[in-house]
């Protein structure tokens, strides 16, 4: 191309350099160019993958936790009552056996991201793990929605109960529900909710990334004997008097 540009115009010195220069230079530059796009593209692949990988590992973290949990406390309890009343020990021998399957199904489902849990399956099985420990549970109707934030609101009363009956040394636990607030609160011990706010692996760290990325806050609170955990996705940050029901109430 430099002999022809010189053959044809050979007083045109101008044409020559570029055809020597800068075109080169400026393939180079294009194809470092290039080579930047696709590194970064490798990159924001793998940051990408990773999330999702840490996504998956909270949401396994969180279904273990409270299925194990429960597991473990109806096994305890069959142990006790397998002298003195069989029948209910084989009982709780069953649901031991339907909770580890159906928390398999659920590692499974949740690995494949085919499924999240509802508001309402988390009322349920809220009720069974704090009955099995030995906690009076106050909680709202099964049926009751939690509106937009059904997902958040599920993991978070997961999430939470657990705590409780790992934790807390309870007798009583109160969960409410509005459109934009979820607390649960109860009247044991309480625990060191900041600390485990800040362990990378923690339950409790899991739900604060899942809440905070959703828009919302997580919060908690030692009252009247009481500890409140609140998860709020509006902004007010105000707690919510106890109630029996599920709502807003005086109790």
């Amino acid at each position: 191309m430099a002999a022809a540009t010189w053959y044809l115009t050979p007083k045109n010195i101008g044409w020559v350099l570029i055809v020597l220069f800068a075109w080169p230079i400026f393939l180079v530059l294009l194809g470092t160019f290039s080579q930047r796009q696709d590194s970064r593209a490798e990159l924001e692949r793998r940051l990408e993958l990773a999330r999702q990988r840490e996504d998956i590992a909270t949401d396994v973290h969180d279904l273990l936790g409270h299925s194990l949990t429960v597991i473990n406390l109806k096994s305890e309890l069959a142990r006790r009552l397998i002298d003195t009343d069989p029948q209910r020990a084989s009982q709780e021998l069953q649901e031991v056996s339907e909770l580890s399957r159906r928390g398999l199904a659920e590692v499974r489902s949740t690995v494949t991201r085919m499924r999240m849990p509802t508001f309402e399956g988390e009322i349920h099985a809220a009720r069974r793990a704090l009955e099995t420990a030995g906690i009076t549970p106050y909680l709202p109707s099964a049926t009751k929605a939690s509106g937009l934030y059904d997902a958040e609101f599920s993991w978070a009363l997961r999430e939470l109960t657990t705590n409780v009956v790992r934790h807390s040394g309870a007798t009583h636990c109160w969960v409410q529900v509005t459109d934009h607030q979820l607390q649960v609160a109860d009247d044991g011990c309480g625990f060191g909710a900041e600390e485990s706010l800040f362990r990378p692996q923690g339950g409790l760290s899991g739900l604060r990334n899942r809440v905070t990325k959703a828009g919302g806050q997580l919060l908690f609170a030692r009252r009247n004997d009481c500890t409140l955990a609140l998860v709020t996705m509006d902004g007010d940050n105000d707690f919510l008097p106890l109630s029996t029901d599920g709502g807003v109430g005086d109790a």
